[in-house]
């Protein structure tokens, strides 16, 4: 996997597209003018959900739930561990989502030991944002979701985090977020599907 990982790395907006293997599933993670694809490792089962667990060609690790930063090893800053309380589930029925939400979350940052930060968090809808990195969902496709965060200590306050959930299949999924990890580290998440290769023209009859 790891291998299979370093193979498809795209580590420029100028790289060549990346060969992807279908028997992988795919992250499309943009921060500044870099764009990696890392590839699921495994989903590891928590008593709050199932953690997706992705890999970069260079061994950074980003952890998900249910399309929420959960963790991360090997960034310039990292969030070892992150706990919630109350955290509201993505629902399919639009009528019953109330104008706002309100949860809790607490994390842990590296470097600096800065253990038990605590964030008050506001979950609401908005309207489909105008410019996002988007590259394989049209945004009016998706239903918008804006978090905006109260931390305590203030210093380690973040900038609004942004989801696209889909609601196909009847079951709602983050295809898409930008989410925020310090003032100065952001990042965009993309559940990426590779396009299907182009068929490859049968051989004419005795050549």
């Amino acid at each position: 996997m790891l291998a299979t990982a370093r193979h498809i790395y795209n580590g420029t907006s100028s790289a060549p597209p990346p060969t992807f293997n279908p028997n992988y599933r795919y992250l499309r993670v943009a921060t500044g003018n870099q764009t990696v694809f890392m590839v699921l490792g495994y989903i590891d089962k928590r008593p709050e959900g199932a953690v997706e667990v992705w890999y970069s060609g260079s061994g950074e690790v980003v952890r998900l739930l249910d399309g929420r930063l959960v963790g991360t090893t090997g960034l310039s800053i990292d969030w070892r561990e992150v706990r919630f309380s109350g955290l509201p589930a993505w629902t399919a029925d639009a009528a019953s989502t109330p104008s706002a939400k309100t949860y809790q979350r607490q994390r842990d940052m590296m470097p600096g030991y800065r253990f038990g930060i605590r964030d008050e968090i506001v979950l609401a809808p908005i309207a489909a944002p105008q410019q996002v990195a988007l590259a394989g969902t049209a945004a009016a496709s998706l239903r918008w979701y804006e978090e905006r965060s109260v931390s305590r200590p203030a210093s380690a306050s973040l900038p609004p985090a942004r989801f696209g959930v889909s609601q196909a299949g009847g079951t709602p999924r983050v295809v898409y977020s930008e989410q925020c990890i310090s003032n100065d580290l952001c990042m965009s998440f993309e559940q990426w599907t590779p396009s299907s290769p182009a068929p490859v023209a049968a051989a004419s009859a005795g050549t």
